[in-house]
């Protein structure tokens, strides 16, 4: 019969495998309880997050049905603060803001139309780049309207970027043009809708008068 020589390396497995039976021998039960708690939470976790994700769900689609009846039905202001207060954190609500600080400027209210334009946040895809550029167009309107026309500038210069929209583009081109001829610097303003028809060449013809002066 051969004898088993014990070497270092088995030793330490024996030394180790029994550290590791005793802890279990002593811990094994708090060990299972801990992994059942674990399990537990995270089903909990689970559960919350569904139910979350549903209510978003609902609230994003209530807050675009009201958004569309608003839009539909020529709604007044208050249709639209109602749906970016009581909706806040949907998409729909982010547009209402869009539409309220709109309406507001439309109004000549300019104090609250900074409010809720100020309270929009971008937002993504080529719809929402158009709207983003809007916002900037009416924040260089309100700039226009207090005479701040270097911020006007600014703000058009922006809202350009904001979206290859040709009808975006070529309003607030045009808005740019006029505020720079107003600043005294009619060489700005030909650069302007140089650039605008070089980005659509379409507009040449339309532009062609203010691109020769």
């Amino acid at each position: 019969m051969t004898n088993k020589v014990q070497t270092p390396e088995t030793d330490i497995m024996v030394e180790t495998k029994g550290k590791l039976e005793t802890f279990f021998d002593n811990y094994g039960n708090k060990v299972l309880k801990a992994l059942v708690v674990i399990t537990l939470v995270a089903v909990a976790i689970f559960v919350v997050v569904g139910i979350m994700n549903n209510n978003t769900e609902k609230k994003e689609h209530a807050a675009q049905a009201a958004l569309t009846v608003a839009l539909t039905t020529e709604a007044e202001v208050e249709a639209y603060v109602a749906i970016a207060n009581d909706y806040a954190g949907t998409k729909a609500a982010n547009t209402a803001t869009y539409m309220a600080g709109a309406e507001y400027l439309k109004a000549g209210d300019l104090e609250n139309a900074k409010t809720y334009l100020a309270k929009y946040e971008n937002a993504e895809g080529a719809a929402g780049e158009v709207i983003n550029a809007l916002v900037l167009t009416l924040r260089g309107d309100i700039a226009v309207e207090e005479n701040d026309l270097q911020s006007a500038a600014e703000l058009f210069n922006a809202a350009i970027a904001a979206s290859n929209d040709i009808a975006t583009c070529e309003t607030n081109t045009h808005k740019l043009a006029l505020v720079y001829r107003a600043m005294g610097n009619n060489e700005k303003a030909t650069e302007a809708y140089k650039a605008l028809v070089k980005n659509f060449p379409e507009l040449t013809t339309s532009y062609a008068k203010y691109i020769a002066e």
